[in-house]
């Protein structure tokens, strides 16, 4: 085995910082987990909430148990407990218990990369909060995603809307960079809108119902309305996702000024529904968010120049 450089070592410092991390990420998600299970209405997910908060403070003390004594202790951000609330209303229980996952992956990562630098003792104890975690806590957190109504259809709300962003935005600015009359761009595009709901939620059901059929999930009790809420969640989104790059265009703003707009609105609402989908799939958030930008912005350019062609060639006036 290759000798490790001595850059790749973490001082006493890093370290401590690392722990102190943890310790905080702990006793953090003890107390919203805590304040969570006071809010939840469902017996079984209050139960599960009420658990995984006993179980955070147990790693929480864990953690304090190995950390040094020149540590700091702080109480938990009640900031950032906040946020998360704010989350929980917005975005629902599944989607926030997906958020708080993607926040202790974080630190696990940092952690693994770092185990070497922890003694025999330490290990042991690191080990323990491990198989709590793997056996315990794991299992409690997809429990409550699992049940969670809304997180079962969150993909299709998210892709949905997602796909009418994107395609609207390619067709609204090529249109724009044609044509000079934001009646016309807003008729074209709301067209196309239509069309494509309706082709989308039709993909959607046919694409569940056949899946389901392969799964020998039909002649489940329920499983029969599952295609008919896939092609009603992505038609429905998709349709409010094509609002967006319509909207200069609504309100009468046309050429590179009503471009430049539906590119800004479009780029903000990319933006959280491609971190949302990187969430569900449990992908990187910033790499999910780069690459939907990169390749919408992408096609977005290529139809603008499209449509200043088509434009220039054809001396289009209207």
């Amino acid at each position: 085995m290759a000798s490790r450089r001595k850059s790749d070592f973490m001082d006493k410092n890093e370290k401590e910082r690392l722990i102190n991390g943890l310790f905080m990420l702990e006793l953090s998600h003890y107390s919203l987990f805590h304040e969570l299970s006071r809010k939840e209405k469902v017996n079984t997910t209050k139960a599960a909430l009420e658990k995984l908060a006993k179980l955070e403070k147990e790693h929480s003390e864990m953690w304090s148990s190995i950390m040094s004594g020149s540590a700091v202790r702080n109480s938990p951000s009640q900031i950032k407990i906040r946020m998360f609330f704010a989350f929980r209303k917005i975005f629902g229980l599944g989607i926030t218990m997906k958020a708080i996952e993607h926040e202790e992956d974080n630190f696990k990562n940092k952690l693994q990369n770092s185990i070497g630098e922890f003694s025999e003792k330490e290990k042991v104890i690191i080990n323990r909060i491990k198989k709590s975690e793997e056996t315990e806590e794991e299992p409690l957190e997809k429990k409550i995603i699992e049940t969670n109504r809304f997180f079962r259809n969150v993909k299709d709300i998210m892709f949905g809307m997602n796909d009418g962003l994107v395609e609207l935005l390619a067709v609204v600015v090529g249109l724009a960079a044609a044509l000079e009359n934001p009646v016309l761009i807003f008729i074209a595009g709301l067209i196309v809108a239509i069309s494509g709901t309706l082709s989308m939620a039709a993909g959607a059901y046919l694409s569940t119902d056949y899946q389901n059929k392969i799964d020998g999930k039909r002649e489940r009790i329920g499983e029969g309305k599952e295609a008919i809420k896939s092609g009603f969640y992505v038609g429905v989104f998709y349709f409010i996702g094509t609002l967006f790059p319509l909207s200069p265009f609504i309100f009468g703003i046309a050429g590179y000024a009503g471009i430049a707009i539906a590119v800004i609105v479009t780029g903000i609402v990319l933006t959280i529904t491609s971190a949302m989908i990187s969430l569900v799939s449990d992908r990187s958030i910033l790499r999910g968010v780069g690459k939907t930008l990169a390749i919408s912005l992408g096609v977005a350019i290529i139809t603008i120049i499209l449509g200043s062609y088509i434009r220039s060639t054809f001396h289009i006036t209207v």
